[in-house]
């Protein structure tokens, strides 16, 4: 019950998101004006101020990276495996080998990392960002391409590199990481105070976002052709972070985190992936929406067991 009661505020934020996209009150032109408000200011500011402050000793220990490049190394081969298992055509087979690792691991991730653990669990997911961002993006299509085409281009591959690295997410953590490592742990009260105030921004704008953009036609029709891709994406892969961290052990909240950001729904950019890739981007979608439909009941089921 308390999980739920953690899950069911965002859920409606969401909500009034879609609906005042349906009402015409958020326009077709706002979201993605929303979406560049929270990626370029919003978000930055608010993982470099909590990156910095949790210092770099998480960041040192190895078993973080370990884990987290595990992860992106079983899953995708799995999705693979399973999707031709089922008879999948291979534009859809990169759709589920794409969606297999990446989750909304910030817009939804955020607001549930926040809400659960607080300004701790907010500066592990930053690290986790710092950690993970580059090769969660150029792995993810990586393998995507490999079960699209069943080879890699150099060129495809150079140019996700180049995105990544100037990602302004992840500048923002590998900032913050680097300045506490060279000993600037401390900001100056009013940056403090300032970046604090565009952070604070964060949650409700991912949510709302999110809301106005996800697009739900026919969820049980979603459903029943998409379950293989939801099991995977809202159980199977924290279930797999979780084994992982039994191995390569991290600090509780830092595994709470991390583990809650891979049980996210799809990433709502998976779509926009899928579409630029030529893949099955219909499919794409309708993960999307099925993922982040029934996270209202598989959030709260790992926030229990995770004991939050």
């Amino acid at each position: 019950m308390a999980g739920l009661s953690a899950v069911v505020p965002l859920l409606l934020t969401v909500l009034l998101g879609w609906v005042l996209r349906r009402r015409g009150y958020l326009k077709e032109e706002t979201a993605p004006q929303l979406m560049w408000l929270l990626y370029w200011v919003s978000l930055p500011a608010l993982l470099f101020r909590k990156t910095i402050a949790v210092g770099g000793e998480v960041l040192l220990n190895g078993n973080l990276f370990v884990a987290i490049h595990l992860s992106f190394f079983l899953m995708p081969p799995l999705a693979w495996l399973l999707a031709r298992l089922a008879g999948q055509e291979r534009r859809r087979v990169a759709v589920s080998v794409l969606v297999s690792i990446r989750s909304n691991n910030v817009y939804m991730g955020l607001p549930v990392v926040a809400l659960a653990l607080g300004a701790e669990g907010v500066a592990a997911l930053s690290l986790y960002l710092a950690v993970g961002l580059f090769s969660y993006n150029l792995l993810s299509i990586a393998w995507a391409q490999i079960a699209l085409s069943g080879g890699l281009s150099r060129r495809h591959l150079v140019e996700t590199a180049r995105s990544v690295a100037l990602n302004p997410l992840f500048l923002a953590c590998l900032a913050g990481v680097s300045a506490s490592l060279l000993g600037f742990g401390t900001l100056p009260r009013w940056l403090d105070a300032f970046l604090e105030i565009l952070g604070d921004l964060a949650t409700a704008l991912a949510l709302l976002a999110l809301g106005a953009s996800i697009r739900i036609v026919s969820p049980l029709a979603t459903l029943r052709s998409a379950w293989r891709d939801v099991t995977l994406r809202l159980f199977v892969h924290p279930a797999v972070m979780a084994l992982l961290f039994r191995f390569f052990p991290v600090e509780p909240y830092v595994a709470g985190a991390v583990i809650l950001a891979t049980a996210m729904p799809s990433a709502v950019n998976n779509f926009v992936l899928a579409k630029g890739m030529d893949m099955d981007s219909a499919y794409a979608g309708e993960v999307v929406a099925a993922t982040t439909v029934l996270s209202v009941v598989t959030v709260p089921l790992w926030l229990a067991w995770l004991g939050l």
